[in-house]
């Protein structure tokens, strides 16, 4: 696992059940708003799950957007004919 970015808030010592999952929290937040692409320090982040899908309900402190961001191993796009 890559080192872990500076971190607010104190993780779980590494042996306790939920520290992986706080430590691949803390690396795969969305960082930058979708909508304006500002940092979300003074936002919000909150991960929760759907089946195997992890979704991060976002809130973004400088232009108030509100919104999930999933992340996914694949996409399969179908683009319609012209």
């Amino acid at each position: 696992m890559p080192d872990l970015p500076p971190d607010p808030h104190r993780l779980p010592p590494p042996g306790d059940w939920f520290a992986s999952d706080a430590a691949h929290h803390l690396l795969d937040r969305p960082k930058f708003c979708p909508r304006c692409a500002a940092a979300l320090d003074r936002g919000l982040v909150s991960e929760w799950w759907s089946g195997g899908d992890r979704v991060f309900l976002t809130w973004c402190a400088e232009c108030h957007w509100t919104g999930n961001v999933v992340l996914f191993d694949k996409a399969v796009i179908e683009e319609p004919e012209h």
